[in-house]
């Protein structure tokens, strides 16, 4: 039994880890291109809010195996807003939502923050609300893939849902469903990632689907490799 509470949750901190850092890939090359092409940035958005809620809750239990698991994610998410916004200039109504996901996000942290410490409720009551809460933003963020659905069942293709993001938040929910079940038999736990696990599995679906095969598709992504602005830059310096 000791040997599962202590392997468990720091696999899991690992594949967290792994989980927010899935799309720094895509991040990094949009940036290089300056064009985030079929990137989603509304989940990178959603998951800077879920990792500090995580780490919110983390130290009212505390859980130090839940702070490690989001430490990591909340700098990485933070990065990935960053350096993705600017790349937002011609769409106005994506770049909007994300803004407003971080101030909204963030006033609500700051007021549930301080209603939790000035209320002087007993730290069993303040860890179950911000359990909650954490539990809530974090079925969010497993969600925010599927908020393109409408557009990966109308065009036939699911580019817009990053497949490396999508394995990962399944191996990650997995795991951490395990551990909070069947070791902790914490809810907050178990609750978000079996859902987050359920939600990975439908977008793992929509990917077998409709894998994306589309041409337009492939040549976007062909164009914005890290290869293809290589030659592109060769190319230039050549002509020069």
């Amino acid at each position: 039994m000791m040997l599962s509470e202590n392997f468990f949750p720091i696999l899991g901190v690992f594949l967290s880890t792994a989980l927010y850092l899935a799309p720094f890939p895509a991040v990094y090359r949009a940036v290089r291109v300056g064009s985030l092409g079929t990137f989603n940035v509304i989940p990178a958005a959603v998951m800077c809010l879920s990792t500090i809620s995580w780490v919110m809750y983390s130290l009212s239990v505390p859980n130090p195996y839940i702070f490690a698991a989001n430490v990591p994610g909340t700098i990485a998410s933070a990065y990935y807003v960053v350096a993705t916004l600017p790349l937002l200039s011609g769409s106005v109504r994506e770049r909007a939502s994300v803004q407003l996901i971080i101030v909204v996000g963030t006033t609500i942290k700051l007021a549930l923050w301080g209603y939790v410490i000035f209320s002087a409720m007993s730290s069993e009551d303040r860890s179950t609300l911000l359990g909650g809460y954490a539990s809530l933003i974090c079925v969010i963020l497993f969600a925010s893939p599927l908020s393109t659905i409408r557009e990966v069942i109308a065009t036939g293709s699911s580019v817009s849902i990053y497949a490396p993001l999508t394995l990962t938040q399944i191996t990650n929910c997995g795991t951490w469903t395990f551990y909070g079940w069947f070791i902790v038999h914490d809810v907050w736990v178990y609750g978000p990632n079996a859902t987050g696990l359920t939600l990975g599995l439908i977008q793992m679906v929509l990917k077998l689907i409709y894998p994306g095969k589309d041409e337009a598709a492939r040549t976007l992504r062909a164009r914005t490799s890290p290869e293809a602005w290589d030659d592109n830059t060769s190319t230039e310096n050549d002509s020069q």
